[in-house]
C-alpha cells in the first residue's frame, strides 16, 4: 500500500483528490493536515465522506509516515511548508499549487507532470512533481501531438471555457491570485511546455479566457494554420494518444456530459480545407484531468501502477 498525507483541505482540489484517494485500491491514507482546521473531523470539512474517511485533521507535523505527500494549498503556504520543512529522500511531493509551473528546466528539481509528455520521466524515480495548471493543460493536451511533430509553425490563438465557480470573483480565481496574472502564469506556462516540445519553437500564443455556468467543465479550441490535411492529423492525434489511458479523439461534438466527474479529455479535430485553419477542441473535468485526477494519475506511475488504477471513475451521462 502507498501511504499517503495531504496537506491543505476545504479547498476544491484537496477536497477532490481525498474523495479520489479513499476509494484508490493501493493506497494507504494516513493524515490530512491544516493548521487552520486541526481537531476537526475530516467529513465535516470536505463533501460527501461521510461513513467512508474517520480521520481528523491534524496540525503541521513530520512527514517521515508516508511515500508521498499531496500539497494542496495555495502558492504561498506551499512556499512556507517547503521552506519549513525536511522531506526524507525517500518520500515523494506532489504540488498542487502551481508554484514550480513555469520552469520546465529538465536539469531542475521539480518535474513538469503532464504525463502525456513526460511519462517516461515520471516512471524513473522522480521525487519532486508538479501538476500542470488547469487552463494549461488542456491547451497542451490539443497541441502536443503537432508540436512532437515539429508542426506547430504559426501563431495560435486559444480560447479556454471555465466553470464560473474557479473565480472568486471578477478579479481574483479561488486561491486568491489575481486572475489576469493566473491567466498571464498559465500562458507562460504553455509557451515554456511546447518550447520543450518542438525544438525552435517560436510562435505567438494568445490565450483568452470566458466563464461558463457549466460546472466541473474546462474546454479549449487551439486554433492555427497547418499545411496538413485533416485525415494526416487525424492519424498523428490517434498515433501519439493510442498508448494513453485518459485522452481520446472523437468525430463528434463534445458535450460537459462526456468528460464530467471523469479523469478524461476529449478531443475533436476541425479543419477548414479553405482556409487551412485547423481548431483543436478539448474538453474536461476542471477537478479531474485538469487537476486532482492528474495528480493521482501521477502517483500512479511513481509508483509502478497502472495509469488508470483508482480513476475508473463513474460515468453519469447527465
Amino acid at each position: 500500500m502507498i501511504r499517503v498525507g495531504i496537506i491543505g483541505c476545504g479547498n476544491p482540489r484537496a477536497d477532490e483528490l481525498l474523495r479520489v484517494l479513499i476509494n484508490h485500491p493501493d493506497v494507504d491514507l494516513k493524515w490530512v493536515q491544516d493548521a487552520a482546521r486541526a481537531g476537526e473531523r475530516v467529513d465535516r470539512v470536505v463533501r460527501g465522506v461521510v461513513g467512508e474517511c474517520d480521520l481528523v485533521v491534524s496540525a503541521p507535523r513530520d512527514v517521515d509516515d508516508v511515500d508521498v505527500v499531496f500539497l494542496c494549498g495555495s502558492r504561498d503556504k506551499v512556499s512556507s511548508w517547503l521552506g519549513s520543512t525536511t522531506v526524507p529522500d525517500d518520500v515523494r511531493v506532489i504540488d498542487l499549487s502551481g508554484l514550480h509551473n513555469l520552469n520546465h528546466s529538465a536539469e531542475g528539481p521539480w518535474v513538469y507532470g503532464l504525463s502525456e509528455m513526460q511519462r517516461r520521466v515520471l516512471v524513473h524515480d522522480t521525487h519532486l512533481v508538479t501538476v500542470p495548471g488547469s487552463l494549461a493543460s488542456a491547451a497542451l493536451l490539443a497541441l502536443m501531438p503537432m508540436a512532437r511533430n515539429l508542426l506547430l509553425n504559426s501563431p495560435l490563438e486559444l480560447y479556454l471555457a471555465i466553470d464560473e465557480n474557479a473565480f472568486a470573483d471578477d478579479r481574483t480565481v479561488m486561491d486568491g491570485i489575481p486572475a489576469d496574472a493566473w491567466i498571464r502564469n498559465q500562458q507562460q506556462e504553455v509557451v515554456g511546455a511546447l518550447a520543450q516540445c518542438q525544438t525552435g519553437f517560436n510562435q505567438p500564443v494568445k490565450m483568452t479566457v470566458s466563464r461558463m455556468a457549466e460546472s466541473r467543465i474546462l474546454s479549449v479550441a487551439a486554433c492555427f494554420n497547418s499545411s496538413v490535411d485533416e485525415d494526416k492529423v487525424r492519424q498523428l492525434y490517434e498515433q501519439y494518444y493510442d498508448d494513453h489511458n485518459f485522452v481520446f479523439i472523437v468525430d463528434r461534438p463534445i458535450v460537459p456530459a462526456d468528460v464530467r466527474n471523469t479523469n478524461k479529455c476529449l478531443i475533436r479535430l476541425d479543419k477548414n480545407d479553405r482556409t487551412g485553419q485547423l481548431t483543436v477542441h478539448a474538453v474536461m473535468d476542471l477537478l479531474l484531468k485538469g487537476s486532482s485526477g492528474t495528480a493521482v494519475h501521477m502517483m500512479n506511475l511513481l509508483f509502478g501502477l497502472h495509469e488508470r488504477v483508482g480513476l475508473s471513475l463513474k460515468a453519469t451521462g447527465c
